[in-house]
Order: C-alpha cells, then sequence, then structure tokens
C-alpha cells in the first residue's frame, strides 16, 4: 500500500485506537479514527481502508462489515479481535472482510494485512464500482426492455425473443434499440455484460 494512504480506524477503546493510529503513522500512512461504526458511517468517507475492532457484544461482525461497506463505500476491510472465535473470523470474510488480526497484532502482520488492500482491495472496489455502475444502468430500462434484454442474454434472436414474449419482431427490433441506447452499449457483447454485472440474470 502506498505511503501516505489513509487508514480509517474503528475502536470504542481510545488507547487501542490511539496505539494503532500512532503505528501506522510511523509507517507513513494517513490515519483517521472513529470510536463507533456509527460515527464512521456518519462522516462516511469513500476511500482509504478501514481496520475495525470486531465485539460481538456492540455488533455483530457480519454486520459491522456491511455497514461498513454500505451506501456504496467499496473500502477494503479488516478486522481484529482481542480472541477471535473461528465462527467470528468465518462471519467477517463471508460479509466480505479481507483479513482478520488478533490483537495485539504485530508490525509484520499490520503490514501484510496492508499489502492486501493493495492488490485484493484495489481490485476489488473496482469490480463493486463496474457493478454499481451496471445496477444503475440496468434500472434505467423498462420491464419490456429487460425482458428483451434478457432475451439477448440467453442468445435468443429478435424472431424468438417476439414469439417467446408475444410481440412482433419489429417491436423487439425497438425495444433493443432503446435499451442499447439507455445502456450506453456499443454491441451485443456490451450490453450482455452489463446485463450480467448488474444482475438481470439473477432477477428473472
Amino acid at each position: 500500500m502506498a505511503s501516505g494512504a489513509q487508514i480509517h480506524i474503528i475502536d470504542e477503546d481510545f488507547r487501542r485506537r490511539a496505539e494503532i493510529a500512532n503505528r501506522a503513522k510511523s509507517q507513513a500512512f494517513h490515519a483517521e479514527i472513529y470510536e463507533s461504526c456509527a460515527e464512521f458511517v456518519r462522516y462516511a468517507p469513500k476511500t482509504g481502508v478501514v481496520l475495525a475492532h470486531d465485539d460481538p457484544e456492540v455488533l455483530d461482525g457480519a454486520d459491522l462489515v456491511s455497514a461498513i461497506m454500505g451506501d456504496g463505500r467499496h473500502l477494503p476491510v479488516a478486522l481484529y479481535s482481542v480472541d477471535p472465535t473461528p465462527d467470528m473470523i468465518v462471519k467477517a470474510m463471508l460479509a466480505g472482510a479481507l483479513s482478520y488480526l488478533r490483537w495485539p497484532f504485530t508490525d509484520d502482520a499490520f503490514a501484510k494485512t496492508f499489502a492486501r488492500f493493495t492488490t485484493e482491495g484495489v481490485a476489488r472496489m473496482k469490480r463493486e464500482s463496474r457493478y454499481a455502475e451496471a445496477r444503475k444502468l440496468v434500472e434505467r430500462l423498462t420491464d419490456r426492455e429487460r425482458a428483451v434484454l434478457m432475451e439477448i442474454l440467453h442468445s435468443n434472436s429478435n424472431k424468438e425473443a417476439g414469439q417467446k414474449l408475444g410481440i412482433s419482431y419489429r417491436t423487439v427490433e425497438i425495444h433493443r434499440a432503446n435499451l442499447m441506447r439507455k445502456l450506453n452499449a456499443r454491441s451485443t457483447p456490451e450490453a450482455v455484460r452489463i446485463a450480467i454485472y448488474g444482475g438481470l440474470d439473477e432477477d428473472f
């Protein structure tokens, strides 16, 4: 991870978050601290990476990760806990956390975690951003245009789509032209890719 990168530290214990912040600063990272997930969500940062304390008595780890990544924030997240159970780790990872650390963690573990943020985190942010944009494009379509797009997704011709949907070949052509324009798709493969990224195949 590049020097000067932003790290958001969420921990209800001020001594622990101060220690982590100082460790981050000693490695030339810019640290922002929050005493709760609610405070983090209130500020809603859009960039950086997140290191959060997992305390089941405050908030379940899966819910914590979901809250951090909510509202279009596709930030890389790692959790840590004094004595994490296998169940806590599995829940966090399934919810989208990239890593889970045991506190107190070593400088080496800290460095390895943020090295993962550089590769996996950046790739995930790009992927999630692409999915979010595709979903917005798909939401612009009418129900009929979505139905026609599904037929395209299933490799059906305009004639086959018309027969299945009970509309004329010409009407299919009109809907197809409209959906291609709304999706900003320059080709059929691009429209199919947007449909898949936008989750259209899951909705029908």
